[in-house]
């Protein structure tokens, strides 16, 4: 008998040993489907990263920020401390500077009696007696007995041409003739003493209101020199101008 041996692969041309790797469908398929899931993840993954990464940031930012506004508002606080410094030491300048000026007011509007009375005795001519003289105030009343109207006259103009006094407000208030006043009580009995008539004068004046300081040759010509001395140390020094 006859024995076949027939190899059916062969006959085909095919060999066992050739090997052909085949990716599956099914696998290819499930990469695919996959990838958004794996895209998902990776984005789950990153995002609390970059979140955690910004926070960081952000905190830092804040420490940073919040220091420099502690330093900022320390830096208000020193000025407004300066500011507070400046505005009292300003407060007393401006305390000083008037409490100088009214010092310097009070200078200004002196009047020595002295003066006053060393002026009324150099203008009164030698036909007129002066007395009495009453103040009020600014004002001066003087009154007494001169020869004649002329000489009351020449009293009033000496008077109004005096720095001293205010021209405007010098005026004659009454002018009377009549007896001088002359001491009889120790006359002898037998003897007749006929006593002269002469004018009984009132005027009025007013003190000046010129500043001192405009007046200090006529307070030195009659004496005032205390006076004249303080308010030439307050030009001096630059508080009062000369």
């Amino acid at each position: 008998m006859y024995s076949l041996d027939i190899n059916f692969l062969k006959d085909r041309h095919l060999d066992t040993t050739t090997k052909a790797t085949v990716v599956p469908e099914s696998q290819t398929s499930s990469l695919t489907e996959q990838l958004p899931l794996l895209i998902g993840g990776a984005v789950m993954v990153i995002l609390p990263a970059i979140t955690a990464s910004s926070l960081l940031v952000l905190n830092q930012l804040s420490s940073s920020t919040e220091q420099k506004i502690q330093e900022l508002d320390l830096q208000l606080e020193q000025v407004s401390a300066q500011n507070r410094s400046i505005d009292e030491i300003n407060a007393k300048v401006e305390q000083n500077n008037r409490e100088v000026e009214s010092l310097v007011t009070v200078f200004n509007q002196i009047r020595p009696w002295s003066a006053i009375l060393s002026e009324l005795e150099d203008q009164t001519p030698a036909n007129v007696r002066v007395d009495s003289i009453v103040q009020t105030d600014s004002e001066l009343t003087i009154g007494g007995y001169a020869v004649d109207y002329d000489d009351i006259n020449d009293f009033l103009l000496t008077l109004q041409s005096s720095p001293l006094l205010d021209a405007e407000k010098t005026i004659i208030e009454t002018a009377s003739l009549e007896d001088f006043p002359v001491e009889t009580r120790n006359a002898p009995e037998n003897i007749e003493v006929e006593v002269p008539q002469g004018i009984k004068y009132s005027i009025t004046t007013a003190i000046s209101d010129r500043p001192s300081s405009e007046l200090l040759q006529d307070f030195a010509r009659n004496g005032a020199t205390g006076l004249v001395n303080r308010i030439r140390t307050l030009e001096n020094k630059g508080v009062l101008k000369p």
